[in-house]
C-alpha cells in the first residue's frame, strides 16, 4: 500500500494532490490466526483505519495516511476463513449478496446452451438439460468440498467458473459436434480445464 501512495512528508502518505484513493481488500477473513487468535494483517488494516496510519517498524515512527477509502470483500466463515473481528467490522457498511439458486443457474445456462445447439447441432438440443444439470451438480460439489485454506487460498470457486465451462463449450466448431459422445467429451474437457487443473494434489483431483 505504501508503494501506491505518494510521500507528501516524512510522516504523511497519500494519493496525488486533489485525488482520493480506494483501497480494496479481497478475502478479508482469509489470513491465518496466530497463536493468540489475532490476524496480524487484519489488525494492521484496522490500525490504518482507526488511527489513520501505521508504525514504521524499522525506523520506529508513525506514518499517517490521508484521503484513503477502505473497501473489503469476504465470504462466510469456514474452510480456512475466519470471523472478521468486530473491531474492524464496525468501520464498514455491510452488504450481503445472496448466492444464485440451483434452479436459477440451471435455467440460465440451459437457455444459453439450448440456443447455441439449436443453431449448431439441432439433433443434440435434448442433451442440453441433463448436461447443464450435471455441470451445476459438479460446481456445487466443488464449491462445498474444495474449500480455501491458508495453503490452498486459491480454492475460491464461484459462478464465473461455471460460466467458463459453457464459454468453452460454445467455442466449438459445428463440424466437431458429430454426435452426443463428442459433446459429452467436450464438456468433460472443459470441466477438467476449469476445475481439476486448479487443484494442487492427487487427493483433491481424485
Amino acid at each position: 500500500m505504501e508503494d501506491a501512495l505518494d510521500k507528501k512528508r516524512k510522516t504523511l502518505l497519500g494519493p496525488p494532490a486533489g485525488k482520493r484513493m480506494v483501497v480494496f481488500v479481497d478475502d478479508l477473513n482469509m489470513p491465518a490466526k496466530e497463536e493468540y487468535g489475532a490476524m496480524p494483517p487484519v489488525e494492521l488494516l484496522r490500525q490504518g483505519i482507526d488511527q489513520k496510519g501505521f508504525y514504521d517498524t524499522a525506523k520506529l515512527f508513525f506514518k499517517s495516511i490521508a484521503d484513503c477509502i477502505f473497501c473489503a470483500a469476504c465470504a462466510p466463515p469456514g474452510g480456512g476463513r475466519s470471523e472478521v473481528t468486530p473491531r474492524l467490522e464496525r468501520h464498514f457498511h455491510m452488504i450481503w449478496i445472496e448466492s444464485l439458486s440451483r434452479p436459477s443457474m440451471t435455467t440460465i445456462f440451459e437457455s444459453i446452451l439450448s440456443g447455441f445447439l439449436t443453431h449448431t447441432a439441432a439433433d443434440l438440443v435434448e442433451v442440453a438439460k441433463p448436461l447443464v444439470q450435471s455441470a451445476v451438480n459438479v460446481y456445487k460439489h466443488v464449491e462445498q468440498q474444495m474449500l480455501p485454506t491458508p495453503s490452498k487460498s486459491h480454492y475460491t470457486f464461484n459462478l464465473r467458473d461455471l460460466s467458463k465451462v459453457f464459454q468453452g463449450v460454445l467455442m466449438v466448431s459445428p463440424e466437431y459436434l458429430s454426435d452426443e459422445g463428442a459433446l459429452l467429451r467436450l464438456w468433460v474437457h472443459e470441466e477438467l480445464r476449469v476445475f481439476r487443473d486448479r487443484l494442487v494434489d492427487d487427493e483433491d483431483r481424485s
